[in-house]
């Protein structure tokens, strides 16, 4: 009996000893690898549910994973962040080999294949997840069942003369459900706006549509732009074959020029932009077309083209191009060939750096609108911005910038005059490279949040 006594208790201390050790495991980190290919892959790697554009993620979507474990207990297993959304999953586990689930977080922000990096400890491997595209959008065209509000053709339309990238047409749309939107006008005198893309955020937003074709004949043209529940129209004046160059003159020759109006605001060390105008007026004497260009100084010129179709007084408006080097007023005279009137600009020092964070931040900038299009080996141009949201506390200056990704980046210089929350209009740079999603994080001091652009 006391053998059997003995045995027991031995039994019992054995028992305590391994479960004590066994919860003294789980109260440290885990020891182990995730499973994965010669290629470095997840192996085997288990994707279930449908990942859509704009659409928040829930416990259907879920990515399964293996790791070999040896040594027991606890783990913190998760990705990257990568085109709005991550995977993770915490928990405790068994010395051997383990399935464990990572849940999506997140909401995927473009279609496309988006690729993944699962850490554990100082192991990692890789998996990819397509995400299908978002649904339609819900918009209605400003200005419809009439004309086009705020509405513009870009561009110089002459009979015979073949369209190119410079010709579009811009109108605005009130979103109220964010998605895809494709827009396809029907071909009146020769010509035809095609133009598609995705709308990230509610509210105003533009669309750009670009020219295709070559026009018939000199007349304005009404373009209508298709969509339910109202189209709107907007007219394109094409030009006669051969139109020469206008004669004209600017009202206040050879002096000072007559009521200049001079739009935006010049920051000393801040670049123009498409709100630095001045519209000057003139005294057409015979139609045609017209190219302006002042002289450089202070670090910026001013200049502008288009076509005079009717004689008389009119307006000609001028954009500014360079960045501001003193703060100081600047005169400048635009060049036409002959006499001409000149005007003055003012240029504001620059004010102390504004105090602010990035919306989202740091997670997804939020309210992300994506214009222009994005395709492989086609330089970016003006038409290519984000507008992201910045949660102002302090007005002041700012310079906000992004890593380059697939071949181009984005950057936007400003003042912020009011306090709150307001837009920052990032204007792109550079050639994407790639058909690939490509991932950005604009940056102010600390702050930084991120979205992803779609490559054609």
């Amino acid at each position: 009996m006391r053998m059997l006594h003995t045995i027991f208790t031995v039994f019992i201390f054995i028992v305590t000893g391994m479960s004590c050790q066994r919860e003294l495991n789980f109260d440290k980190n885990s020891i182990g690898v995730l499973k994965k290919n010669t290629a470095g892959n997840c192996f085997p790697a288990i994707v279930s549910g449908i990942f859509k554009a704009d659409t928040i993620l829930n416990g259907n979507n879920y990515a399964d994973v293996q790791v070999d474990v040896s040594f027991s207990g606890k783990y913190d297993i998760r990705t990257d962040t990568a085109n709005g959304f991550f995977f993770t999953q915490t928990g405790k586990v068994n010395n051997g080999t383990s399935t464990i689930r990572l849940q999506a977080k997140g909401k995927p922000i473009a279609e496309g294949i988006t690729n993944f990096t699962v850490r554990y400890g100082e192991s990692i491997c890789r998996f990819s997840i397509i995400v299908k595209g978002a649904g339609p959008a819900i918009f209605t065209l400003s200005g419809a069942p009439a004309t086009c509000l705020a509405g513009f053709a870009a561009g110089v339309y002459i009979e015979g003369m073949p369209l190119t990238a410079a010709h579009t047409l811009t109108v605005n749309a009130l979103v109220t459900g964010t998605g895809n939107y494709s827009i396809k006008t029907i071909p009146v005198n020769g010509i035809w706006f095609t133009g598609s893309g995705v709308f990230y955020a509610t509210g105003i937003q533009p669309i750009v549509l670009l020219a295709s074709g070559i026009p018939l004949k000199a007349e304005t043209t009404q373009i209508t732009i298709p969509h339910t529940p109202g189209n709107c129209t907007l007219p394109v004046i094409v030009n006669r074959p051969g139109f020469g160059e206008a004669e004209f003159s600017f009202e206040g020759t050879p002096g000072n020029c007559i009521n200049p109006d001079v739009k935006g605001v010049f920051y000393e060390g801040i670049a123009s932009g498409i709100t630095n105008t001045v519209t000057l007026h003139v005294n057409v004497i015979r139609a045609g077309t017209y190219t302006l260009q002042t002289n450089a100084a202070n670090g910026l010129t001013f200049d502008g083209t288009g076509v005079f179709t009717t004689t008389g007084l009119q307006t000609v408006t001028l954009a500014a191009s360079g960045t501001p080097v003193r703060a100081e007023s600047t005169a400048y005279i635009p060049n036409t060939g002959t006499a001409s009137c000149n005007f003055s600009v003012n240029v504001q020092p620059l004010p102390p750096p504004a105090v602010f964070t990035l919306g989202g931040a740091p997670g997804n900038c939020t309210s992300v609108t994506v214009n222009g299009f994005y395709i492989v080996s086609k330089p970016l141009d003006a038409a290519n911005t984000v507008i992201i949201k910045a949660d102002v506390t302090v007005p002041g200056s700012y310079t906000v910038t992004t890593n380059t990704a697939n071949g181009f980046s984005f950057s936007a210089s400003g003042v912020f005059t009011t306090t709150g929350v307001q837009n920052i209009i990032l204007r792109g740079t550079g050639t994407p490279q790639v058909l690939a999603p490509a991932a950005f994080t604009p940056r102010y001091g600390a702050s930084l949040c991120g979205f992803v652009i779609s490559v054609q």
